[in-house]
């Protein structure tokens, strides 16, 4: 069986990753067309853009590069009549697509990885050069909720621990208990560390004659606690998320009794979304024949392919659906991904 795994799968990542680099290509030239004049002049910068461009072309790319491959696979095996002979073999039609299959559950896997650090946010670096001239940006006047706590940020630096500008207010039973106004702050040991301000602690009761107001001045004080830049930088300028920082961001949102809609649609579609290629190469690959001689083979190859792109539409729009609140993202990401699993291994399982 190791002949067969190495025969099938030398023909299908070959084809994969030619297709891969291709639509990559393609997509980046695209768009160089239509940004060139907005491009900073900057060869550095030019050459991030392109980089930031191809990874964040990458969600785009992979789900079609992988259905693709294996369109061109069976083509050239049908053609060349290696599938019948395969089968002539004793494989069945199960051992042939699983090892394309499983590659591409593989890439899927990789690319999940990927979202887990700060491949995620190679959009919205690619925006910041497009529109700002620099990798990073900076958002302003944000105003927060964190427990029993008012954050208000005047600037906050893109990809940094640190903001400047800050002023926490501490609520108690509705009533404002004490205020921090300190010039900037940066994150370290899972909380915030303000520098340069000062503390304004007021009475509890407001008697004459009795103690007033309280101001102290610090040069570092802790507060904040369990805040991540990254939660605030996605509020601040509603950029995506990685998995790591959506997964903290939904149980923060969550005790803080914030909408969690946005943060879930971006973790779904970072987990989800890609898994849709891999089941639907299975729909896909049970419409073919074993021999092209009774069958118009380019007519199941149009329709394959044009298949392939309307269902991959269909995905789209139902997520952008849920990014607009039409729909639930359960329904509009999960469910077709769902529904796709389930036809793709029913039609595994019921062919030999």
């Amino acid at each position: 069986m190791r002949i067969f795994f190495y025969f099938i799968s030398s023909i299908y990542l070959k084809n994969f990753f030619i297709i891969f680099i291709a639509l990559l290509g393609f997509y980046c030239g695209i768009d160089l067309l239509l940004n060139f004049k907005k491009l900073p002049d900057s060869a550095n910068l030019d050459l991030l853009y392109v980089l930031f461009l191809a990874f964040s072309a990458i969600t785009y790319i992979l789900p079609l590069s992988l259905i693709f491959a294996l369109v061109l696979s069976l083509t050239t095996m049908i053609r060349n009549n290696e599938l019948i002979s395969l089968y002539a073999l004793g494989l069945s039609k199960k051992i042939v697509v699983l090892y394309p299959f499983l590659w591409a559950l593989f890439f899927c896997f990789v690319y999940i990885a990927l979202n887990f650090t700060s491949f995620a946010y190679a959009n919205d670096y690619r925006k910041n050069i497009l529109k700002n001239g620099s990798v990073n940006k900076q958002s302003g006047e944000v105003f927060l909720k964190f427990n029993d706590s008012f954050a208000y940020v005047g600037k906050l630096q893109s990809g940094s621990d640190s903001v400047s500008e800050i002023k926490i207010f501490n609520i108690k039973d509705f009533n404002l208990n004490s205020y921090i106004v300190a010039k900037e702050a940066f994150f370290s040991h899972n909380a915030w560390n303000l520098k340069e301000g000062n503390l304004t602690t007021l009475p509890k009761e407001y008697l004459l004659g009795e103690r007033g107001l309280e101001i102290q001045e610090f040069e570092i004080l802790g507060g904040l606690k369990g805040f991540e830049p990254k939660v605030i930088e996605g509020i601040a300028s509603n950029s995506d998320y990685s998995i790591k920082d959506a997964l903290i961001s939904l149980s923060l949102f969550k005790a803080q009794n914030i909408s969690t809609q946005a943060v879930k649609i971006s973790l779904y579609k970072s987990i989800f979304t890609p898994f849709f290629a891999p089941f639907l190469m299975l729909i896909v690959y049970y419409f073919f024949p074993a021999i092209s001689r009774f069958f118009n083979l380019a007519l199941v190859i149009f329709i394959s392919i044009v298949a392939t792109i309307l269902i991959w539409g269909i995905l789209l729009l139902l997520t952008r659906l849920s990014e607009n609140a039409v729909i639930l993202s359960e329904v509009g990401i999960i469910m077709p991904v769902a529904i796709l699993a389930f036809l793709g291994l029913f039609m595994f399982y019921k062919n030999k």
